[in-house]
Parts: C-alpha cells; sequence; structure tokens
C-alpha cells in the first residue's frame, strides 16, 4: 500500500502547470563530448506572494510557495505534530443557509435559544443585543437582503449565494474609502480583506452557460435593488458568483455532527491549502464565522499542506468527476496517480476475485475524455490484483451491477415510499460483510468489504434501524461502518476526520439508549455495560476531535461532557 506522500493535484486556485522542456543536442566536435543536459526547473518562481499573506501566516508552521509547477500552496515550513493549527482565518463574509437562518446565530453561529430577529427584512437572527450591534453591515443591505429570496425563486438562482455576493459587495463598498497604499495592511484577527477575493481563480471559463445565464438575469436584479455607491457590473458580478462557487467553505455549528450551517470566503485558505484525496489536513468550522485548518496527521518539513472538499471514500472515477464538475479541475494528487492494481482505490469499486478469494480484479480508472463523454472503455476482461487472474468484465460486472441494484432498490424505499422495513431487506446485506482484518478469505465473487456501495448503503441503513427504534441493530451497524473506515486508515487514509468522530459519537448515543432501555427494564448488569460502552465511544470521538478540531472546540467539549456525564 502507499505510505503518506507528498501530494501534488491542481487545485481551484492553481494555474495549469507549465513543463519546462529542453532537447537533448550532442556537440558538433570529433570527440562527441555531449553537452550536459539543463534541469528542469519545475519549482521556477511564479509571482511573488503579496505580503499580506505572509504576513498573515507569519505565526504558523507555514511557507507560502507559488511556483510555475504546482502554482500557489502551502508547505510546512518544519516538521508539524498533528492537531497543529496551521491557518486561522476571518471570512470576508459569511452567511447562514436558507434552512438554518432562523437557527443559527447570523453573528457568532451559535445556536438560537432566543431570537432576536430584524423586522425589516426577516432574514437575519442574532442570539444577543451584543450580536445585532456587532452587526454593522446588515443595515446597509437590509433593504436588498429583503428581496433575495423573491429574486433567487424568480431566476431558479441559490439565494444563499445571492446573499452572500450582497455581503462582499458591501465590504468591497467599504473598502473603496480606505487608501490604496493601507489596503494591504495585515490586522490580526481581523476579517481578510475584499480585495483578496479578487486574487482568487473564478474558472467562469468552465462554468455551466444554463448557470451563467440564471446568474446574469439574478444580477440584473440586483443591481436595481443596490445604491450607486456599492453596485458593480452584471459581468463582475456573475465573475463574483463564479468566484465563490469554486472557493467558498462550509461552516458547522458548535454542537451538531457534519452539517454546514453557514457558508463563507475566506481568500486565504482557499488560496494556499490546495486539495488531495489523501490530504493531511483538515478545515473546521469556528465560532463567529471563522475556518482553522488543522493538521490531521504529522507532516515533514516541505510536505505540501493539502485538504479534501470531496468524500474521501468514494472511487477515482467518481471524486475526479465530482472535482471536474464542481472545482474545475483534473485531480493528479498522489492518490490518484498512483496505479490502481497499488492502490486503495481498487477496493473502493471492485469484485473480490473468485481464484484466490483476498484481492480483487481491476478495474482502470476513466480518463479524463472518458468522464467528460460519459462513455467509458470497458475492455474484455479484468486482472486480479493479487493473484493476477483473468475474468470477464461482463462477469465481474453482474456483481456490481447486482450490489447497485439493492441500493438503488433500498433508497427508493426509503426517499420515495418512506418504508423503512423495505428499505433495510435491501441495504443490510450490502451493510453486513466480513472485512479483511476479520478473515484469511473473503466472499469470492461479491463486491469487495470497501466497496464504495457498502459504505453508502450502511449509512442510511443505520438511520433505518434508529427509526424503528432497533438500537442493538443500529449499533451492529455503527460498529460495522467504523471497522470499515479503520480498514481505510491501515491503507494509509486519514484515521481522523470529522467524519470519523461523527461515528464515535454516533456509537456513544446508541449506546446511552440501549443503557436507558436496560435501565427502564431494570437489568442493571447489562445497564452498565452498555454505559462503558457509551463512555469508550465518546472518550474515542473527543480523542479524535481534538486533533480535527482542537481540545477548545466547542464539539470537542460536548462529547467530553458525555463521556463524564454517563
Amino acid at each position: 500500500m502507499p505510505q503518506n506522500e507528498e501530494t501534488e493535484c491542481l487545485a481551484p486556485q492553481q494555474e495549469t502547470p507549465m513543463q519546462n522542456t529542453t532537447k537533448n543536442e550532442s556537440s558538433p566536435n570529433l570527440t562527441k563530448i555531449k553537452k550536459k543536459k539543463p534541469k528542469k526547473k519545475t519549482g521556477a518562481p511564479a509571482e511573488p506572494i503579496s505580503e499580506y499573506y505572509q504576513k498573515a501566516l507569519v505565526d504558523y508552521p507555514v511557507s507560502l510557495r507559488n511556483t510555475k509547477a504546482k502554482g500557489r500552496h502551502a508547505a510546512a515550513s518544519g516538521p508539524i505534530a498533528e492537531g497543529t493549527t496551521v491557518c486561522h482565518e476571518q471570512a470576508t463574509a459569511f452567511v447562514v443557509r436558507s434552512e438554518f437562518i432562523d437557527q443559527q446565530c447570523h453573528v457568532c453561529l451559535d445556536t438560537l435559544a432566543t431570537k432576536l430577529m430584524c423586522s425589516d427584512c426577516k432574514k437575519s437572527f442574532y442570539c444577543s443585543q451584543a450580536c445585532l450591534d456587532r452587526d454593522t453591515t446588515h443595515p446597509k443591505v437590509c433593504s436588498i437582503i429583503s428581496q433575495v429570496d423573491t429574486i433567487g425563486r424568480s431566476t431558479d438562482t441559490d439565494p444563499d449565494l445571492l446573499r452572500l455576493m450582497v455581503l462582499l459587495m458591501a465590504e468591497r463598498m467599504e473598502e473603496a474609502d480606505i487608501p490604496e497604499e493601507n489596503k494591504t495592511e495585515y490586522k490580526p484577527l481581523s476579517q481578510t480583506p475584499y480585495w483578496c477575493v479578487e486574487d482568487l481563480l473564478s474558472h467562469r471559463e468552465h462554468a455551466d452557460r444554463a448557470f451563467i445565464n440564471v446568474l446574469t438575469e439574478a444580477s440584473q436584479r440586483l443591481v436595481s435593488e443596490m445604491p450607486e455607491s456599492m453596485a458593480m457590473s452584471v459581468d463582475d458580478m456573475v465573475t463574483l458568483a463564479c468566484r465563490i462557487n469554486s472557493n467558498a467553505h462550509g461552516l458547522g455549528d458548535n454542537q451538531s455532527r457534519n452539517t454546514d450551517v453557514a457558508l463563507g470566503l475566506f481568500p486565504v485558505g482557499a488560496m494556499f491549502f490546495n486539495h488531495a484525496c489523501n490530504p493531511n489536513t483538515a478545515f473546521v468550522g469556528m465560532p463567529n464565522g471563522q475556518l482553522a485548518f488543522r493538521t490531521i496527521r504529522p507532516v515533514k518539513t516541505d510536505e505540501e499542506l493539502t485538504v479534501s472538499y470531496i468524500d474521501l471514500y468514494a472511487s477515482r472515477d467518481e471524486r475526479r468527476q465530482d472535482l471536474l464538475k464542481t472545482k474545475h479541475f483534473w485531480c493528479k494528487c498522489k492518490r490518484c496517480t498512483t496505479p490502481m492494481e497499488n492502490s486503495v482505490d481498487r477496493f473502493l469499486q471492485s469484485v473480490v476475485c473468485t481464484s484466490c478469494s483476498k484481492d480483487v480484479y481491476v478495474i482502470p480508472p476513466a480518463s479524463i475524455e472518458e468522464l467528460n463523454k460519459g462513455e467509458k472503455s470497458l475492455g474484455e476482461t479484468w486482472t486480479c490484483a493479487g493473484c493476477g487472474h483473468v475474468a470477464s468484465v461482463s462477469k465481474v460486472n453482474e456483481a456490481i451491477e447486482k450490489a447497485n441494484a439493492s441500493y438503488t432498490a433500498g433508497m427508493y424505499a426509503l426517499r420515495q415510499r418512506r418504508d423503512y422495513r423495505s428499505a433495510c431487506r435491501q441495504l443490510e446485506p450490502l451493510a453486513k460483510t466480513v472485512l479483511p482484518s476479520q478473515a484469511t478469505k473473503l466472499p469470492a465473487g461479491e463486491i469487495h468489504p470497501q466497496n464504495s456501495i457498502r459504505l453508502n448503503a450502511s449509512i442510511p441503513l443505520l438511520n433505518c434501524l434508529r427509526h424503528q427504534d432497533n438500537i442493538k441493530g443500529a449499533i451492529e451497524v455503527n460498529r460495522t461502518i467504523l471497522d470499515v473506515l479503520d480498514e481505510h486508515a491501515k491503507q494509509s487514509l486519514p484515521d481522523k476526520t470529522a467524519e470519523i468522530s461523527d461515528f464515535w459519537q454516533n456509537l456513544g448515543e446508541l449506546c446511552d439508549a440501549m443503557a436507558e432501555q436496560c435501565r427502564v427494564s431494570g437489568r442493571q448488569p447489562l445497564q452498565k455495560k452498555w454505559y462503558k460502552e457509551a463512555r469508550d465511544a465518546y472518550s474515542q470521538a473527543a480523542k479524535v476531535r481534538a486533533v480535527v478540531f482542537g481540545p477548545e472546540h466547542p464539539k470537542t467539549q460536548f462529547v467530553e461532557r458525555c463521556a463524564l456525564r454517563v
């Protein structure tokens, strides 16, 4: 299995890498002495990095770089331990998502126990008078915000995107009065200035034409609602929306699991922390509209600091297609360029060999042309990565299609019919599996235990069982999910992520519920057993979150309190 290596990929902020090639010429003299081949300048400097960005990260163990080979990126200036903050940024602007608009404070993002609402637009909510007073931007945009939902509906444009555009334009207007020489001054703990937003790539040229059309119409409507001092051209507004679409980060609340309740633009983080499908860093939402980047495993000197924008447990083709569609780049990170037969990715989409029952048949990854066309060349046979056994594509595909059919039927029963019993019947066989660490041989001809279909089926199955009050069944599925994630970690994927901590917290809650059932029925020995398991699960969640979020983060402290309570 590949080890944790420095990643190398094209991130949304980077230009296309330029290769310096040189012809190898021989000397024309009689001795035929060859000239030395010039070294490739793969690390040649590109444009210098603004002093503002250097100052913004001067207190962190980070080196900012901009090269023609890799574009703008951040690297470790020395060895970095896991759980180290390498960037902490205040958003240029952020908005609470529409789904949570009256549930989270629009300044500190805390859950609203009491609500103070703007009586004019009825779209801004605050947890206290102090937070309301801190929001000096809202009075300038209140009348515009009141029209955003109507404009969004009539133009089929996301109102959250429009609200964030409005707030960013308000910041741009505020900046217009600042002398040019003062704009690049760095002020600790202050929000990133608007001019940094214009340093982000928009990838507008790759955006869908229909998206550009609706944005143009929505921008025209927005301009008519704005004072002249705040407005920009419709064309610039569309470019701003594309910058948001390519570079924005989600923010979670202070308690819940992996749910984004807000959306913000963080130019420093978006510009220098690039994507990799096997990252060494994670971005986490903090209170007050801030974003922190923290290492989730040890990082070597000069190793690039990378984060992931997508599901780490999706197949290579799915990851690349997702990134191509949403971030407009073809991923070339170490994981995506490792030969499939040597990569953990082979397990995510294939079938256990019918000969050795240990490895899988290698399904070649799609090319960028094939993903763009939606047509993948499958060939006639696939070969096992372990023993070399050859199987027909049709035979291997038969098992994959069967698993996909069960998954699709289960999700249809769940989403369309709310038939939890039928959903369980379809999803349960996919979720129950023997892991490689638990057996010398795997079920031949079936999809691999780490196949992404199994994990995708396990999560809705867990929710179905919980809905039916089958707590013990839900616990078994939750443990299987954690075991599968642990198998991935053994093959070099991260073992500390926000998602992993969420499943530990979920297991703690389920064991807690089982203990309560035992208490009610008077089964005291079992009650103690389940309380202990709940404590252990909460403690494990706290350990992971101390690295990913930090020991002082509200989410870490929440599961620590849960562990003490039980």
